[in-house]
């Protein structure tokens, strides 16, 4: 690569704005807002402290992602305005989420197949929520790689261990307040933190 190409890259890369505000921070509230409730509504239903039957569960994670899915779309147009779209670390942030939405998705349906089968226990329903925490760390570690706050790699680790500690909870209705206080802290507390920090939209 020549001096010439060296400094069009380098231009390139700093016109990009690669260290742009993150721009995750009302997906992760929205997520976060929606999971919470769905995980005690889980808790609520199975431990009977809400009279409905539990083959209702099903609704409520159906609900979930119906909800969510079209939620997410409209909130990505709010973003047209917002400088920073264009960035490297905000283009490789929404990839890696995207990513570990339809790993999860692909899990849970799975999951699903294979208990209407007769082919899965029921247990692999309590390890979705893991799968999402490690997912989650997955996602925070590329957000803080590309340049995102120092304390996103903290809130990796955070993710990787609540996956890990929630195998000891699994099988027992505990389980989903667990997991319910684990989205508090690793989706709605630092979603708000980033959008107190994102920029102001753009004028049109």
């Amino acid at each position: 690569m020549s001096e010439q190409s060296d400094l069009e890259y380098l231009r390139d890369v700093a016109a990009s704005g690669q260290y742009a505000p993150s721009l995750s921070g009302r997906f992760f509230i929205w997520w976060g807002g929606l999971a919470a409730p769905a995980l005690l509504a889980h808790w609520s239903i199975i431990t009977g402290t809400i009279a409905i039957p539990t083959q209702y569960v099903g609704l409520v994670w159906l609900a979930y992602g119906i909800i969510g899915l079209i939620g997410s779309s409209l909130l990505g147009r709010t973003l047209r305005n917002k400088p920073g779209t264009g960035a490297v670390n905000n283009r490789g942030e929404a990839a890696a989420w995207r990513g570990v939405t339809w790993m999860v998705a692909a899990y849970a349906i799975g999951a699903v197949v294979a208990a209407f089968l007769g082919r899965g226990h029921a247990i692999l329903f309590d390890t979705i929520p893991l799968v999402a925490f490690a997912g989650y760390g997955m996602s925070f570690n590329v957000s803080a790689q590309l340049g995102g706050a120092r304390w996103m790699q903290g809130m990796a680790i955070l993710a990787w261990l609540f996956s890990g500690a929630g195998l000891l909870l699994v099988g027992t209705h505990g389980l989903y307040l667990f997991a319910a206080a684990a989205v508090g802290i690793l989706a709605i507390v630092p979603g708000l933190v980033l959008l107190r920090g994102e920029p102001a939209a753009e004028a049109v």
